[in-house]
């Protein structure tokens, strides 16, 4: 039976694990949805470090230091891991939102939010929609599982409180962050190009025929035509929302495996 400092000597390992894995319950898709409670998201991430502590490399079980300073800088760096790594999985889920949020503004449904109580925030309607689309597309090509053994596969390249904040991959970042710029503009395109066409006629219309109020039937007929557009478009969006979190998912996999090399940066800034 081992020795109580046999067990001591693990709970500095332990914790850093922890923390690491505590990282992707702030951005990563579904494991940092406000909608889960705080207890169980605690409990999960718990659970995890559980089962994932026992498969760690010998080297990274090493007694951690419980000086202050030390101790609060592994903790920073052990956290910014998950944090990349969950906000490297999210960027896809953003960028679709705010498609759909331009979409929302353009039709002009963006004005009747909705306020979720489950996340404790106004959304809007359109983007909401397409935010639960993107996330079922990350569920379904799995996501979650992509998310769980890129950070496991980081213990094998970093070593528990031997992260350091040049190791974050800012030109990842930005290679995906304008790749969601693009892909936001491609969801809401076919609908502003609708709607600017319906705007078009009906400022014709109206021109024409003074005596035709328009402004009190254009609202509706965007909103029909609009809707119209975006049901059509719905299997393009799918595709391309799939595309992004597939290519993201690889990205941050490649990350973890080799934490930002100048071809995984390279990949990024040529996909956008």
């Amino acid at each position: 039976m081992p020795s109580f400092g046999a067990i001591l000597e693990h709970v500095g390992p332990f914790l850093m694990c922890l923390f690491r894995l505590s990282g992707l319950f702030v951005f990563a898709p579904v494991l940092g949805s406000p909608a889960i409670p705080a207890r169980v998201r605690a409990l999960v991430c718990a659970v995890f470090a559980l089962a994932l502590y026992p498969t760690l490399p010998e080297e990274s079980m090493k007694p951690v230091a419980f000086d202050g300073l030390s101790l609060a800088w592994a903790v920073a760096g052990e956290t910014l891991i998950g944090v990349v790594i969950g906000l490297l999985a999210a960027l896809p889920m953003y960028a679709v939102q705010l498609g759909g949020m331009l979409v929302g503004h353009q039709v002009g449904v963006g004005l009747a939010n909705v306020y979720n109580p489950a996340l404790d925030t106004e959304a809007d309607v359109i983007g909401q929609f397409l935010l639960y689309m993107a996330l079922a597309v990350f569920v379904a090509i799995g996501g979650l599982e992509a998310v769980f053994i890129a950070l496991a596969s980081t213990f094998a390249h970093v070593p528990l409180g031997g992260f350091a904040a040049s190791d974050a991959p800012l030109d990842l970042f930005v290679g995906l962050t304008a790749s969601g710029f693009g892909i936001a503009l491609r969801i809401a395109a076919p609908v502003m190009c609708i709607v600017l066409a319906e705007t078009l006629a009906a400022g014709f219309i109206m021109k024409t025929m003074p005596q035709m109020n328009v402004l009190s039937i254009g609202f509706a007929v965007k909103i029909i035509v609009a809707m119209i557009a975006l049901i059509g478009s719905l299997g393009a969006v799918h595709a391309l929302a799939g595309d992004e979190v597939a290519r993201s998912l690889r990205a941050m996999l490649e990350w973890a495996g080799w934490f930002g090399t100048p071809q995984i940066s390279a990949a990024a800034g040529g996909g956008a």
